[in-house]
C-alpha cells in the first residue's frame, strides 16, 4: 500500500497548549478557565493566517472532552477515541464549519437546531465555525438568541482573520481572544527544532530568511520549509533567495550605493539585469526600502543589531557604507519612496516606474543645480493689508566656474522673472491641484496665501471656516507638493478683521477697475459721436446756404430786406 506524504504543518500541528508556538498570554487564559471550570458559551479567535486559531479550538475541545480526565484537563492525551476523533474531524460532538462555504441563514439555522440535543459521547458539544466573516448578515442574526443563550453543556468558537467584518452585537457576546503574529525567534527555534528531527541540512541564516519570509505566520513557515526540503543539500541563503524570488542582498547594497553616488547609469544597469534574471520590480523596491532601513538603524547605532533584517554575512559593507552618508541623507531618500509601491503595483509597466522612482531620488532639493525649479515658487512676503513689504534680499551670488559672467546674468533673469509671479498667481495653481470642487471654493472664497517660503506657507482664513479648512489641511499640503514638486508645510492663520479687509480692498479694487472700463467706453463713444458731427456738419452748411440763397432771392422778388433767419 503506497504511504500518502504528510505535509510537515499538518505534521507538527500543536496537539496541547505547551506546544503552541508564540501565543503565551492566550493559553495561559485558556489553561485557568479549564482548571477553574470558568467555560463561556462563546469564544472568538482573532488574528492573521497561521497563528493557531483553528488549532487552539480543537485543543479546546480535546481539553473539555478528553475521555482519561473525569473533567476538563489542560492536558489532553491525544490518544483516547475522543482526542483521535477531534484530531481527525470526525468526533461527532465536535462539528467544524467552514462559513465560506456555508454562508446562508438555513445553515445557521440547522446548526442551532442540531444545539438543542445532548452530546453523544463527549461531555460538551463544540462548534468551531471557521472565517465566520464570511457569514451573513442574516446568519449572523439568527446566531445571535443561541450565542446568548445556548443550551447546556455546548460552546461556540468563532474563528476569524477579519474581525471587523463580524458584527458588533456578535463580537459582544464572545470571549475574545486576538491572536499576534509570531516572533522573529520563537519561529526560528520552531524551524530548527523541525529541520533537526527531519534532518534537513539547512544553515541558519536559511531558516531566518524562511521566518522573516513568512511574516510572523507558522504555517507559512513550515510549508515554506517542506518545499526547500526538496532541494539538494546542504540548503543556503542563495537557495531560498532564488525559491522565492527575494532579491540578493549583495546586490541591494550595490544598487543604495549607486542611489547615495547619484549614478543613474548604475541604477539602470542594476534594475535591468535583475529583472531580466526574474525578479519582479516590487520585489527590487522592497529591498530597497528594506536596505535604507537598516541604514538608519546601523548609522545611529554605529552597530549591526537584531532590528536589521540584513544577514550577518552582509553586515560589514552596511556599516561600511553607512559611515559614507548622514542620517538626514537617508531619510530623504526614504521619503522619495512615497507613495510609490501603489504607483508600481497598479501600472501595466511596473519596470518603468520602478527606474522613475529611483532616478527621481536622485533629485537634490538644496543642490544649486536644481535653483531653477525651487524658485519657481518666490519666497514673497504679504503684510496683513495686502502690500508688499519692501526688502533688502538680494540673491545669492553663484561661485564662478567657467564662465561668471554669463551665470551671473541666468540667475538675474530668473530671479526677475520670478518677481513677476504673486502669490494669488501661486494659490490659483494649488488650488487647480485639488480635485474635491467643494475644496476649491471654499478656498477660493473663504483662504488667502500671504507668506510662501521653501518649506512653508502661511494662510489666512476667516473665523467661520477655519474648523472645516483644518480638516483638509492634508489635501492642501498634497496640493502645494503637486504644484511645487516639494513637501510644504501649511500654517492655517485665523483672521477675524484682515480677511474681511483684504476682500473689501480686492472688491475695491474690481470696482475702480469697472469703473475705468465704464470711463474708457464713454471716452471711446464720445470720440465716435464727435468724428460723427464732424463729418455732418459739412452737409449742414451746405444746406443752410442753399436755404439763405433761397430766401434772399425771394426777398429780392419783393423788394424786401432779410431781417432774421431762423
Amino acid at each position: 500500500m503506497i504511504k500518502t506524504y504528510e505535509p510537515l504543518h499538518h505534521k507538527y500541528r500543536p496537539s496541547s497548549f505547551d506546544e503552541l508556538v508564540g501565543q503565551g498570554p492566550i493559553t495561559s487564559t485558556l489553561k485557568q478557565a479549564l482548571i477553574s471550570n470558568r467555560i463561556a458559551p462563546a469564544y472568538i479567535f482573532t488574528g492573521p493566517r497561521g497563528t493557531g486559531k483553528t488549532s487552539s479550538a480543537r485543543i479546546f475541545a480535546k481539553s473539555l472532552n478528553c475521555l482519561k480526565s473525569e473533567k476538563a484537563t489542560t492536558v489532553p492525551c491525544g490518544e483516547c477515541e475522543l482526542c483521535k476523533g477531534i484530531n481527525s474531524g470526525n468526533a461527532l460532538d465536535v462539528i467544524e464549519i467552514d462559513a465560506a462555504s456555508n454562508t446562508g441563514v438555513e445553515n445557521i439555522r440547522e446548526l442551532i437546531e442540531r444545539s438543542r440535543f445532548a452530546p453523544a459521547k463527549a461531555r460538551w458539544k463544540v462548534y468551531v465555525i471557521d472565517e465566520c466573516h464570511m457569514l451573513s448578515t442574516a446568519a449572523f442574526n439568527a446566531l445571535l438568541k443561541t450565542l446568548e443563550e445556548p443550551p447546556r453543556q455546548v460552546v461556540f468558537i468563532l474563528a476569524t482573520t477579519d474581525p471587523q467584518r463580524v458584527l458588533p452585537t456578535i463580537l459582544s457576546r464572545c470571549m475574545r481572544f486576538d491572536f499576534r503574529r509570531i516572533a522573529l525567534n520563537d519561529l526560528e527555534n520552531h524551524l530548527m527544532s523541525i529541520a533537526k528531527k527531519e534532518e534537513i541540512s539547512i544553515n541558519k541564516e536559511a531558516l531566518s530568511l524562511i521566518a522573516k519570509h513568512s511574516q510572523g505566520g507558522l504555517r507559512d513557515a513550515e510549508s515554506l520549509l517542506d518545499q526547500v526540503s526538496l532541494l539538494p543539500p546542504p540548503i543556503t541563503q542563495l537557495n531560498i533567495i532564488n525559491l522565492i524570488g527575494a532579491v540578493p542582498e549583495e546586490e541591494l547594497i550595490t544598487l543604495a550605493k549607486s542611489l547615495i553616488n547619484k549614478d543613474p547609469n548604475s541604477i539602470l544597469k542594476i534594475c535591468n539585469r535583475l529583472i531580466n534574471e526574474g525578479k519582479e520590480p516590487i520585489a527590487i523596491l522592497q529591498g530597497i526600502a528594506s536596505i535604507l532601513r537598516d541604514l538608519v538603524i546601523t548609522t545611529v547605532t554605529n552597530k549591526q543589531t537584531n532590528l536589521c533584517n540584513i544577514s550577518q554575512e552582509n553586515s560589514e559593507s552596511l556599516i561600511d557604507l553607512a559611515t559614507s552618508i548622514n542620517l538626514s541623507q537617508i531619510l530623504k531618500l526614504q521619503a522619495k519612496l512615497k507613495g510609490s509601491e501603489n504607483n508600481i503595483r497598479n501600472s501595466n509597466q511596473p519596470k518603468l516606474w520602478l527606474e522613475i522612482h529611483l532616478l527621481g531620488m536622485l533629485a537634490d532639493e538644496d543642490s544649486k543645480d536644481n535653483n531653477r525649479i525651487k524658485q519657481s515658487f518666490p519666497r514673497t512676503r504679504i503684510s496683513d493689508d495686502s502690500e508688499p513689504k519692501d526688502s533688502d534680499h538680494k540673491p545669492e551670488k553663484i561661485e564662478p566656474t567657467t564662465s561668471k559672467e554669463l551665470k551671473k546674468t541666468n540667475y538675474k533673469d530668473d530671479f526677475k522673472h520670478n518677481e513677476d509671479l504673486n502669490l494669488a498667481d501661486i494659490w490659483k495653481k494649488v488650488i487647480a491641484m485639488l480635485e474635491l470642487p467643494s475644496t476649491k471654493m471654499l478656498l477660493s472664497q473663504q483662504a488667502k496665501l500671504i507668506n510662501l517660503n521653501s518649506d512653508s506657507a502661511e494662510i489666512v482664513i476667516s473665523e467661520k471656516w477655519i474648523n472645516m479648512i483644518q480638516s483638509r489641511k492634508n489635501l492642501i499640503e498634497d496640493a502645494f507638493y503637486k504644484a511645487r514638486g516639494s513637501s510644504t508645510k501649511v500654517l492655517l492663520i485665523q483672521q477675524k478683521d484682515n480677511l474681511s479687509k483684504l476682500q473689501k480692498e480686492n472688491k475695491k479694487s474690481q470696482l475702480i477697475e469697472q469703473t475705468n472700463e465704464l470711463k474708457v467706453n464713454k471716452e471711446l463713444n464720445k470720440n465716435n459721436c464727435e468724428k460723427k458731427e464732424k463729418k455732418i456738419e459739412p452737409k449742414i452748411n451746405l444746406e443752410t446756404n442753399s436755404i439763405d440763397q433761397k430766401a434772399k432771392q425771394f426777398a429780392d422778388f419783393f423788394n424786401g430786406e432779410i431781417v432774421d433767419l431762423e
